[in-house]
């Protein structure tokens, strides 16, 4: 499995895009989570999802990673250079034969009037974009290794979770979140 440190990515290749295009997903959008298997991290449920279920080679996979925020709590965003606090970071984990051709972040808030400090208070959508070079031979799968610090106005808490998408070798097949996904 090749890694792919978000940190490393944007220093060394600049694939990482810092959101400036991405808004927030529309309620409707958010709808189609509710039946996806989450993990539940205490104030922060994670789910993911990608565009296709199956692949040929050529494939180009857009897989999502939505962070799910309780009212009253944020986390960061995905700064290296942040000052007073810990960025989102997520390792991602493809298959050889696959290429990730670029990271995407929802567009980031400021957390508070007279802060520095920018972040998401609802929810956090990350989209990473992998080219199928070469198929693996089976099914396969791609996994978010994510950290987070989630912060109420009392505490911060750091929190890791993963995530994990499996996809089939069979020929391009579409999910329900395909629609999504193309935006990014």
């Amino acid at each position: 499995m090749k890694k792919w440190i978000v940190l490393a990515v944007l220093c060394l290749t600049g694939m990482v895009v810092q959101a400036q295009q991405h808004e927030a997903l529309t309620e409707k959008e958010l709808a189609r989570f509710s039946s996806l298997f989450y993990t539940n991290y205490q104030h922060v449920k994670m789910y993911i999802c990608s565009n296709l279920e199956s692949v040929k080679a050529g494939d180009v996979i857009k897989v999502g990673v939505y962070f799910r925020i309780d009212e009253g709590w944020n986390i960061y965003d995905n700064n290296p250079d942040a000052d007073g606090y810990l960025p989102t970071k997520i390792e991602w984990s493809v298959p050889e034969g696959c290429k990730v051709e670029k990271i995407e972040w929802q567009k980031p808030v400021q957390l508070g009037e007279n802060s520095h400090k920018m972040g998401y208070y609802h929810g956090c959508f990350v989209v990473v974009t992998i080219r199928v070079e070469k198929l693996p031979k089976l099914a396969f799968e791609i996994k978010a290794e994510c950290e987070w610090q989630m912060c109420d106005e009392l505490q911060c808490i750091q929190k890791r979770g993963t995530a994990v998408v499996k996809l089939k070798n069979e020929g391009t097949k579409k999910t329900k979140f395909y629609s999504i996904l193309k935006k990014w």
